[in-house]
């Protein structure tokens, strides 16, 4: 096991290591992304995908508003809460779990998701080659003229820049957690040059009252909307 798996295996196991990944009700990210695609009259149905589904939120809510979804995390335990929390919300049959690589050739077809979210999953691939793996299937997979929603941190949230500063890692604004897990945070021009294959509808710089690392303070992330 690599030791980013193994770091991410703790948290999901450790209830106080990242409060919000134990909330059942999904990511206002998300929400918000299924909201704008009915403003703009988009068919809520069709196959979604949920790249990092952790322990099922967003995958279970993506199920509830009409999609099929294939949830995939690498992450065994996190995906048997997952399933369980589908089975207590009536939508098993609606979900294909999937344990799998993020970073490494994923087994769909070209142009088979109409909807792809990414909700804070990539921003933990330890390479920039890994995470151009990612991009460049999270794009292949996409069918022209779909939507798709990306989370990642902003290099101003005040945990991140504190890290960036105190234990940064080898890439601009990357940082090193005290765990020793690595994550790639975001200005908006890196945002722009890294997913610039889409189609960039919206980038919005979020903040928001947070808690990580056991301590309350503010949230700074990136909500983007992407299009194939």
């Amino acid at each position: 096991m690599r030791r980013q798996q193994q770091v991410w295996l703790d948290e999901h196991t450790n209830p106080d290591s990242l409060p919000a990944m134990n909330r059942e009700r999904a990511g206002s990210g998300v929400i918000a992304f299924v909201e704008h695609l009915k403003s703009l009259d988009v068919p809520i149905s069709g196959k979604a995908l949920d790249i990092g589904c952790g322990k099922g939120r967003n995958s279970i809510y993506l199920a509830t508003v009409g999609y099929h979804v294939f949830a995939i995390d690498y992450i065994g335990p996190a995906l048997d809460i997952a399933k369980e929390f589908a089975i207590r919300e009536k939508v098993p049959n609606k979900i294909d779990f999937i344990q799998a690589e993020m970073d490494a050739s994923w087994q769909f077809e070209d142009n088979f998701f109409d909807v792809s979210v990414d909700c804070f999953s990539s921003i933990d691939i330890e390479t920039k080659t890994g995470r151009e793996t990612y991009r460049d299937e999270f794009y292949r997979t996409l069918k022209p003229g779909g939507y798709a929603m990306v989370n990642v941190c902003s290099s101003d949230d005040e945990w991140e820049n504190e890290a960036i500063e105190n234990n940064p890692g080898s890439e601009p604004n990357s940082a090193y957690w005290p765990s020793g897990k690595f994550q790639k945070n975001y200005d908006e021009a890196e945002l722009r040059q890294f997913y610039k294959q889409f189609k960039i509808l919206d980038i919005k710089k979020i903040s928001k009252p947070g808690e990580k690392l056991g301590r309350k303070g503010m949230a700074t992330n990136y909500w983007v909307l992407l299009q194939k």
